[in-house]
């Protein structure tokens, strides 16, 4: 296990789902020891409208929550969560389950936190709450670390003591715990401003308040483009602002500093208008000449990846251009699948090297014979995890030589997780409608209602 393994996620309060969802990452019973090689990949299946993209959406917006303490505070994101938070719960519940190495000790941490709206109409933290207990405990009861109510803390380990780390942590976030949370909070108010300070590392809480935070930034989440809603909001939002055509050219950098998107953490590789600071100029060329690499296994006729870049200010702006035997295109005239795979790239690489990575509609537009290499890589060496929403049946058949690699979300919005049943092929049972939960239902007769039969007279 590398850092931080995430177990189990659940919600509820988003788009369609109104019940409670939870994904199991390993086993109930952790030995000393957990193999979580053996549980690294995830894929979650379902209909359309049954809730996977909402599932991820809400991880990227746990991660917001746990690392920007101005997340609750930028008027884009309160409209966002506005237009995805379920009409029916009027309220978002978010609850993971992550283990940790410490020293010698494996601990299980549970996190969980409420949105809901004020009498504003913002959407704030009614409720957070931070629990530990040893992972390998026959028992699963809890122990609290910090609750916080309302924006009032309520109960935090060490203040009967009256610690001086947990008086800080009283004093430091008093009336901001409504609208930000204590990870964001503690990594803004305390860990900046005390790093030479070393008095508070023995603190059990102040380790667990950094592996919070680290675990929000291990996080990272990819949206499919039809369901990242970000860039609408904040178009919308600004519409009434854009009148010139400077102000035009200036959008793209604007909704990217209110949107901070995982771009700035990942170093993302769009085929188009890179900003990439003079400084960080060789890294970004290391990026793409390993993005060449890894595209070449896909089309063996690339020769290379040259960089157009212009100069603005402190920064280049970098478009990609692909070169080939007798010509060269830019990557923006690429198949969809290739320009696909290029903003992929930063992500795959993530789950190797030990992040924690939720992409949605990961098959679309990429070969199933693509998509089954690149699973099989990641399940023998990702030394981090992947958890994916797909409609493609074809790479059922690699991930059932996993654990807990299969699930189906079904239309009801329940879980049904796929276990192995003698030499039966989940694809097949999939197909067949024989698994619980399976979207199959539709026949071909069910269209002659709407298209009719293909008669002259119809």
């Amino acid at each position: 296990m590398k850092d931080i393994y995430l177990t189990r996620y659940s919600v509820r309060g988003i788009k369609t789902l109104d019940q409670l969802v939870t994904l199991s990452f390993y086993k109930k019973t952790i030995s000393k020891n957990p193999n979580t090689q053996e549980y690294n990949i995830k894929g979650i299946y379902g209909m359309n409208g049954s809730g996977k993209s909402g599932i991820i959406t809400s991880v990227e917006i746990l991660r917001n929550l746990l690392i920007d303490p101005g997340y609750l505070n930028n008027p884009i994101a309160q409209k966002n969560l506005d237009a995805i938070i379920n009409k029916q719960t009027e309220e978002l519940f978010i609850e993971a389950d992550y283990m940790v190495k410490m020293e010698e000790r494996l601990m299980l941490f549970r996190y969980s936190i409420t949105l809901l709206r004020d009498v504003s109409g913002k959407y704030v933290i009614s409720h957070e709450c931070l629990s530990v207990r040893n992972a390998t405990s026959k028992t699963e009861s809890m122990d609290t670390l910090y609750e916080v109510v309302g924006g009032e803390i309520v109960s935090i380990v060490g203040i009967k003591e009256q610690t001086d780390f947990s008086v800080q942590i009283w004093n430091k976030t008093m009336n901001l715990l409504d609208t930000a949370t204590m990870s964001a909070l503690f990594y803004e108010k305390i860990l900046l401003m005390t790093k030479k300070n070393t008095e508070h590392l023995k603190e059990f809480l102040w380790s667990a308040l950094c592996l919070l935070y680290l675990l929000g930034k291990k996080v990272h989440v990819y949206l499919d483009q039809s369901d990242d809603h970000r860039e609408y909001v904040a178009q919308s939002s600004l519409e009434s602002y854009i009148d010139t055509e400077k102000h035009k050219n200036e959008i793209g950098m604007l909704l990217k500093n209110l949107l901070k998107m995982d771009n700035d953490n990942l170093n993302v590789l769009s085929v188009t208008g890179n900003i990439v600071l003079k400084s960080s100029y060789m890294f970004f060329e290391k990026d793409v000449n390993k993005l060449y690499d890894f595209l070449h296994i896909f089309k063996s006729d690339l020769q290379g990846i040259e960089i157009d870049k212009k100069e603005n200010r402190g920064f280049w702006i970098c478009d990609l251009i692909m070169v080939y035997d007798s010509y060269k295109i830019h990557a923006e005239y690429e198949s969809t699948g290739i320009k696909k795979l290029i903003k992929l790239f930063a992500y795959l690489k993530e789950v190797v090297g030990g992040g924690i990575v939720f992409i949605d509609e990961f098959d679309s537009n990429l070969h199933d014979v693509y998509l089954c290499a690149l699973l099989e890589y990641l399940m023998e060496y990702g030394e981090g995890q992947l958890c994916f929403t797909t409609h493609n049946v074809g790479p059922m058949d690699v991930l059932k030589q996993r654990k807990k690699s299969i699930d189906f979300l079904s239309e009801d919005h329940k879980i049904y997780s796929w276990k192995t049943n003698g030499n039966y092929s989940p694809s097949r049972l999939y197909r067949n409608g024989m698994i619980e939960g399976s979207p199959f239902n539709v026949d071909s007769i069910d269209f002659i209602g709407v298209f009719g039969s293909g008669g002259e007279d119809e």
